[in-house]
Formats: structure tokens, sequence, C-alpha cells
């Protein structure tokens, strides 16, 4: 589908696997009427892989995380990260099947750390911080031609699966970082990817019933399910890495909550009678 004059803008959040930790850079095709912003530039450059920007704890330019580097070192430095190593993103595919379904064009805001629990990105920390100031230099960037919707996606919670954060903080968490964002940058919708097993043990279930959970609240959507059946597939594994995905996965993923959540704007905006609920979680599993 030809992209109409609407542009939205996307912000992409969470750990390892919405930073980007394939095993490979699949593809580097531009996608048409999407653009990445650069904070680092204040530039609205073509979506393509690689995606996102390494950013230091005082907002200056970092450097990409690269074979020889140490980890340890890099996550003490950094705020924000690029793909590792450069490889494959899920944010080009996603926004390619939601321009494909909505025919809407895309301003994504790519804002994600590995090995982060959900404390790090709360209002009063410096990742939220880092978020917000991303977010609000974009949204100055397309002041002339505001976006007609803020979303963010959210994939994120492995780490507070091998923590042991408990079901109910989890979900205090989602609604205090969705509140701040709604006042802080105006966002609309709150989107989550339901992670898939991490700790391999009851841990993970308590991540993932709390973000089903919380998708019955209003401003909450759940995009997709399907990062375990991923994760139970060795094509959608890094096989460099336990628990994150391939980069044939992650791009799965990505289309996959992209053209869900184009579908969930469209039978809102058709005015399914009950505003506000075609956003909410169509079912919860067994929690």
């Amino acid at each position: 589908m030809q992209a109409d004059k609407r542009r939205d803008l996307i912000l992409f959040l969470g750990q390892s696997n919405m930073q980007g930790q394939t095993e490979r850079l699949s593809e580097q095709d531009p996608v048409d009427c999407a653009w990445e912003y650069r904070f680092l530039t204040d530039t609205l450059a073509p979506l393509q892989n690689p995606v996102g920007e390494d950013i230091c704890y005082d907002l200056t330019p970092g450097y990409p995380l690269v074979e020889n580097e140490q980890l340890e070192k890099w996550l003490k430095t950094h705020v924000l990260g690029s793909a590792v190593y450069g490889h494959t993103n899920m944010v080009p595919e996603f926004c390619r099947a939601y321009i494909r379904e909505s025919g809407h064009g895309v301003i994504a805001v790519h804002a994600a750390k590995g090995s982060t629990v959900i404390a790090d990105w709360l209002p009063g920390t410096a990742g939220y911080e880092a978020v917000v100031k991303k977010a609000e230099a974009a949204l100055r960037k397309c002041a002339e031609d505001p976006p007609g919707g803020v979303y963010a996606v959210w994939l994120q919670g492995e780490s507070d699966a091998v923590l042991a954060t408990p079901k109910e903080k989890y979900k205090e968490s989602l609604i205090k970082l969705k509140e701040g964002l709604e006042n802080d940058i105006g966002l609309d919708r709150f989107c989550i990817i339901r992670v898939g097993p991490f700790a391999n043990d009851a841990r993970d279930d308590a991540i993932m019933c709390a973000q089903e959970e919380i998708c019955l609240n209003e401003g909450f959507a759940m995009l997709t399910r399907i990062a375990g059946e991923l994760l139970a597939d060795r094509r959608g594994v890094n096989p460099n890495v336990a628990g994150h995905f391939s980069a044939w996965g992650l791009e799965t993923l990505g289309r996959t909550a992209g053209r869900n959540l184009a579908q969930m704007l469209a039978k809102e905006n058709k005015g399914s009678g009950d505003s506000g609920h075609a956003f909410r979680s169509s079912r919860v599993n067994s929690c």
C-alpha cells in the first residue's frame, strides 16, 4: 500500500532483543516512507539496517559494541545502544509491515539497551531521560508536519525474569512508564511485544502474565505473543547468544507486531463503539 501524507511516530523501547542482537546483517534496503530519527545529528535518515545510536550517559556520542569489546565496559558508559555488531534489528521489518497495512508513513525512534531491567527505564532514571529527550527532539524535528499518532513498542522483561521481579511490581512499573510518557511526550498507546522464555522457569511466567494482564488496562495493547514460538524454533534463535533472536526470528517478530498494530488502529478508527477497547488484549492467557 502506498503511504498517505500522515506519518506516525513510533518509539522502539526495551533491552537487548529490541536493541538488536542477531547473528548477521540480513539486508540494508531503505524502508519506503519511513525515517529514523538520529538524536546525535538531529536528522531524519532513511530507515534501514543497522538501526540505532550509541549514546553515552551524558548524551554525547558513544561507540558501537564490537566483537572484541568488553560488554561490561560498554554497558557502564552507554545509556542507549545501536544494533549489536551492526547486525539486523526488528525495526525496519516492523515499519514495512505497518506502512503496508496502514498506509501511514513512520518516524522511528529507537531507544534501547541490552541487560536492562524495567527499573532502568522508569521516570527519574537516566534511561527514561534519554528516551524522553530523544523523543522530544524527534517531535521538534517534525513540528511543521506533526505525527498523526505517537506510539511506544516495548520489548523487555528477560532481565526482570532473571531478577525474579514480582508480577505486580512489574505491572506497576509499566503503568509508571506509560503515564510518564503520556505526560512528557503525549504518548497515545503503549504497545507490548510479549517476551519469550529466558530464565526458563516460573520467573518467566510472572513477567509474561504481567504483560498479559496490563493489556486489559486502557492505553495498553498486546501486539503479539509469538516470541516464545520463535525461540522454540531453531531458525528463530541466534546460534551465538542464548535467549536472543536470529535475524530471521527478529524480523518475523517485527513484521507480525507491525501488522497487528496497524490492524488495531484501523479497527479503532472504524469506531467499534467502545473507544480504546480495540487496543486491549483480546484474551489473557492463563496466569
